[in-house]
């Protein structure tokens, strides 16, 4: 009897010894993968730089909720974990604010079943708690609205002013980063009524200026953003609240905080009600009663989306009706009248056959991915930027790898990683050049940037690329000037620098020989390139390509020094003393304007005739001019005008012009099919005008030398 006691107990205490062991394991995992995710969620949240995917992120958090819910022990001393937390931490850049409401995320899923679940759930809650005699769908409308890939803000007024804007944090304590929000134009200042009110909503980053500031980083050898929604973030949370204004940031609310409190018993009630305080919105807030109906708009908008000038990483389903929300409830981090329903983004898998080398305007070495052809999101990709050697690295990526590619922002192809389980050993690691791959100059890192760069200013790449930027339509507007025509006078040593594009009416007879270029060709080549001789002093300035000098800086530094020599002389600190130029813009402007070989292209320029000053006599015009100071903007098709023109015309004479419908906004230009922006116009009382109107009030009788 003895013996066999001891037996079983041998036997329970083997089989809790392996239980023992098996645990062990589940927490060695369990705690690996919560420092995986904590690592993740700081390069999301804090750093703005993801290395993974959305997709690939909530993979992760599923297997930690599925670990916690099969062994809840887990939890016992660990409160802290990342299923119950939301979002990032407040940095410590700026001061720290508590919610007055915790602004909580969302739960998500990339399956359409799982949106049927919660439509049960939620008709199974709402069930248990209504009368049985009470027709429990009367009152259940869903939502269906755009999930912006943004920054989470939340905006109070007070009597209707702004006062205080705060990004989402961990939920409960955020950032105040008012002054920054400030400088985006889409955010009312003021309400149309005097309100009290704590509205939200999304910081985002128009796509088209997303691949804007993404080249220029690529030129100048910075860091490219990812996404828009990693530039928004960044951008948002920057000290110099200059860079803000220059990014051009948009920002569309979504949710009225204690909309009961108004009066609103509708989350439809409450969009319209913010519309009209002036608040922009996507415009998007579809109602349905009929949840088959609301699945084929789901259906639809993975492909409309496509259209729209900023990001949707999915859409959001909420309960209309605000009375259910009590009975619906909340979970830790999430409400139960709302799930997300993320777009899984379209990734591929290819071969990556080789690197080259690309050499930018400003001697910035690009690695290039070339991969075998491969259909995604409907184009033939056969390339993919790598950024730099440092992201290289990082990913470990190496030539003859199979890699996973998708597009950011739907439109740029870079590769998201490599697929290591198809390695076969053969694979060659990709070598940093020595030497520019065009005119073999040594190249070098710049101290404290990650670029390599070719420093030779006669670079035949370098030279192309610069004048490509010198004639573009937002500086020098010289039109006909193309690609192979540049190359072809490279080539032929007739262009060695941006000052030989003066010199080629010496060279008519061989331009009229070129491939497709005439005499009448030749002719209007030429006369575009006499023209550009009146540019004004701005986009001279903004032309010649300096790094970090885009037209809003360049605007900016011309009308505080009014001419070239007086702007080389300043010191970095005395250009640090304009308000809006920063410590990167002041360095690149010294170190740019003192370089012998770029000065000497500048006084080249100076002696053919281009505008290196202000012309005081016309700012003297400007100044009683009805354009200057006022906000306008162009929308729609216009007969008579093409857009940057009129936009051109405004600036010249000293008015502003806006990207955006606000209360800011003094005056719309309207021509056909004008749109969102002209109803919008017409409901913030903003003045529209046709053609005819800006011309008749604002240009005959302006004195036509300004």
């Amino acid at each position: 009897m003895n013996l066999f006691n001891q037996d079983e107990n041998n036997k329970k205490q083997n089989i809790n010894n392996e239980k023992n062991i098996n645990f062990s394991k589940i927490q060695e995992k369990y705690k690996k993968l919560r420092n995986e995710i904590e690592y993740h969620n700081n390069l999301y949240y804090n750093e703005d730089n993801p290395i993974i995917s959305d997709m690939e992120y909530d993979a992760l958090m599923r297997e930690l909720k599925q670990l916690e819910q099969e062994y809840p022990e887990l939890l016992e001393n660990s409160e802290n974990s990342p299923t119950k937390k939301i979002g990032g931490t407040a940095s410590e850049k700026f001061s720290k604010v508590r919610h007055r409401t915790p602004m909580l995320s969302l739960s998500n899923t990339y399956n359409i079943s799982e949106i049927e679940d919660f439509d049960k759930r939620v008709k199974k809650i709402i069930l248990s708690q209504i009368d049985e005699n009470k027709n429990n769908d009367e009152n259940l409308e869903y939502i269906l609205e755009l999930k912006l890939d943004g920054l989470s803000i939340s905006l109070i007024y007070e009597n209707g002013e702004l006062v205080q804007a705060v990004t989402r944090g961990d939920g409960q304590i955020g950032e105040d980063v008012t002054e920054n929000i400030r400088e985006i134009s889409s955010i009312p200042k003021k309400l149309k009524d005097p309100v009290s009110l704590e509205v939200r909503g999304e910081i985002i980053l128009p796509i088209s200026n997303f691949n804007r500031i993404n080249q220029e980083r690529e030129d100048d050898g910075e860091d490219v953003f990812a996404n828009p929604r990693n530039a928004a973030s960044g951008t948002i949370r920057q000290l110099d609240k200059t860079i803000v204004a220059d990014r051009g940031l948009d920002c569309y609310l979504y949710y009225l905080v204690n909309a009961e409190n108004y009066g609103i018993n509708t989350h439809l009630e409450s969009i319209e009600y913010i519309k009209n305080l002036g608040f922009q919105t996507t415009g998007v807030f579809e109602k349905y009663t009929d949840f088959t109906e609301l699945e084929k708009s789901i259906d639809k908008w993975h492909d409309k989306r496509k259209t729209l000038d900023y990001e949707t990483d999915g859409l959001v389903i909420k309960v209309n009706n605000f009375a259910l929300y009590e009975t619906l409830g909340y979970t830790t981090k999430s409400p139960r009248w709302a799930i997300a329903y993320k777009f899984p983004a379209e990734q591929v898998k290819t071969k990556l056959t080789d690197v080259t080398f690309q050499v930018g305007r400003t001697g910035v070495i690009t690695p290039v991915a070339e991969l075998e052809a491969v259909n995604l999101s409907g184009s033939v990709v056969k390339r993919a930027s790598l950024h730099n050697f440092d992201e290289i690295r990082r990913k470990d990526i190496k030539i003859g790898d199979n890699v996973i590619v998708e597009k950011a922002a739907e439109i740029i192809p870079q590769v998201v990683n490599v697929v290591f389980d198809d390695r076969t050993g053969k694979e060659i690691e990709i070598q940093e050049p020595t030497n520019c791959p065009v005119c073999n100059s040594e190249l070098s890192h710049e101290e404290g940037l990650v670029a390599l760069k070719c420093h030779n200013p006669l670079c035949p790449e370098k030279v192309k690329r610069q004048i490509a930027y010198f004639v573009s339509r937002d500086a020098m507007n010289i039109s006909g000037l193309g690609d192979k025509i540049v190359e072809k006078f490279i080539e032929l040593g007739k262009i060695k620098t941006i000052v030989d594009i003066y010199s080629l009416e010496k060279y008519r007879e061989e331009l009229e020989n070129l491939e497709k270029m005439g005499q009448k060709s030749v002719d209007n080549l030429i006369n575009s390139i006499e023209s550009s001789k009146t540019r004004d002093f701005s986009k001279v300035l903004y032309a010649l390509g300096i790094p970090f000098v885009g037209k809003f800086n360049a605007n900016l530094l011309t009308k505080t020094f009014k001419n070239i020599e007086n702007l080389k002389n300043q010191s970095i600190e005395n250009l640090l003393a304009v308000k809006g130029i920063g410590d990167k813009v002041a360095v690149a402007v010294n170190t740019f304007l003192n370089d012998e070989n770029n000065w000497k292209i500048i006084t080249d320029l100076q002696n053919i005739g281009l505008q290196f000053a202000i012309d005081e006599t016309n700012l003297e015009k400007i100044a009683d001019n009805p354009i200057k100071d006022k906000n306008f903007l162009a929308t729609g098709k216009l007969q008579k005008y093409k857009r940057n023109d009129i936009k051109d015309i405004i600036l010249s004479k000293g008015g502003n012009y806006l990207s955006v419908v606000s209360k800011n906004l003094d005056f719309l230009i309207a021509g056909e099919k004008a749109g969102s922006k002209l109803e919008k116009a017409e409901k913030l009382g903003i003045r529209v005008l046709t053609e005819e109107d800006f011309e008749k009030e604002f240009l005959e009788n302006i004195n036509e030398n300004i």
